[in-house]
């Protein structure tokens, strides 16, 4: 089992729409691209997503975020630190999350991170106990990795 120390913003800008640039602007993310979570989450069960890569990402200029969402999947790339996290959506009774907290690039295929899941209620209330408590929340370990686009 990892600490997660995570800021609140996190999860709440995964949940709320960024405001959005040019039609134009391209992420950092290769869209369509399949990504797969596998480990486990905070309370130690095995956990598996999918994710596909969603098209066309909102951006947040002011603090410097793509957020790629669809029905099924939500990826949040933060620019300043390179950090992000996965968001398998398919299934609302158990949302499957891998963050990673190392430096995302295009050659990596593979990355470790800390694993949480749970319902949006489980995950608000993970989440509220970090609103400048201190308080340290376990995940487990977890690991996304990236199959290349056909």
């Amino acid at each position: 089992m990892r600490a997660l120390f995570l800021l609140p913003a996190l999860f709440l800008a995964a949940c709320a729409p960024a405001a959005t640039g040019p039609e134009d602007l391209k992420g950092p993310l290769v869209e369509g691209e399949r990504w797969t979570i596998t480990g486990f989450d905070q309370n130690n069960n095995k956990m598996n997503g999918e994710v596909v890569v969603p098209a066309e990402p909102d951006y947040d200029r002011t603090d410097r975020e793509w957020l790629y969402s669809s029905a099924r999947a939500s990826i949040l790339y933060t620019e300043s630190s390179n950090w992000f996290s996965v968001w398998d959506e398919r299934d609302a009774s158990r949302l499957v999350i891998c963050i990673v907290r190392s430096p995302y690039n295009a050659v990596t295929r593979e990355y470790s991170g800390i694993g949480v899941s749970g319902t949006m209620e489980e995950l608000r209330a993970v989440f509220a106990k970090l609103s400048g408590t201190g308080v340290k929340v376990v995940g487990g370990d977890c690991t996304v990795k990236r199959e290349a686009k056909n």
